[in-house]
């Protein structure tokens, strides 16, 4: 099977090894693909008209987190709390999870992901979520992402549910939120001040998730199996294709 996984750019200063605008992909990723023996497959930063032609490449897509979604993808005014954002890069990642969409491929969003997905179907962001929805909740640790920051409740009718239960515990890097939600989309966990954690598609073929499962899988067999059931349902689509 081969799993696409969208790139980011680099926005940062420029070293010998990283100059600014390189695409670059979290090892992580490509560490959980390659070690259940999926192909990963580096989508870069490509002009969305484009995208049609990566996404027919591959089983499935990785949409991984990032910096935060240029506001006027979902219609609101650019809040100053928001952190840099690189068009292209959102221009391009929604038009992924579009095709992705038309071609019944299935997706997994992470962080930022889980919310281009919902902007891609028409829902819309917190843009800071201690000025706007402000809890005791530890949405942005400090720490490393191996070391968990709070709760999350999981329907127990949701896919989610099959691999990590009712409730588990996650890590957390992230300052906005979804508020309202994209079309054929279901709030399938929340954490304990109801910030949405995680969404799936009625079809099943999408699953968003806000924390870091890429940070956790090693050690936590809860959230290698969220990986797993998504390779699997990629093999089940493909294999009905």
């Amino acid at each position: 099977m081969k799993i696409g996984i969208t790139a980011n750019v680099n926005l940062g200063e420029p070293t010998k090894f990283c100059l600014p605008y390189a695409n670059v992909t979290p090892s992580s990723f490509i560490e959980v693909v390659t070690q259940h023996n999926q192909i990963p497959v580096i989508f870069p930063v490509v002009p969305p008209k484009l995208v049609p032609e990566l996404v027919a490449m591959v089983d499935a897509v990785i949409i991984p987190g990032g910096q935060d979604i240029a506001s006027c993808f979902f219609e609101d005014v650019a809040d100053d709390k928001a952190d840099e954002y690189f068009i292209p890069h959102d221009e391009f990642e929604l038009a992924v999870v579009k095709e992705a969409i038309r071609t019944k491929k299935p997706i997994l969003g992470v962080c930022r992901g889980h919310q281009v997905i919902n902007v891609a179907l028409g829902g819309d962001l917190y843009q800071d979520l201690p000025e706007q929805l402000p809890s005791e909740v530890n949405h942005e640790q400090r720490n490393t992402g191996e070391l968990f920051a709070h709760s999350v409740k999981i329907n127990a009718d949701s896919e989610l549910a099959k691999a990590l239960g009712e409730q588990t515990k996650v890590n957390s890097r992230h300052h906005q939120g979804l508020r309202k939600i994209g079309d054929d989309l279901h709030v399938v966990a929340t954490a304990p001040d109801g910030v949405v954690e995680a969404i799936e598609s009625e079809d099943g073929l999408i699953t968003g998730v806000q924390w870091h499962p890429e940070d956790l899988w090693k050690d936590d067999a809860k959230q290698e199996k969220l990986f797993t059931d998504f390779f699997n349902r990629a093999k089940k689509q493909h294999n009905h294709n």
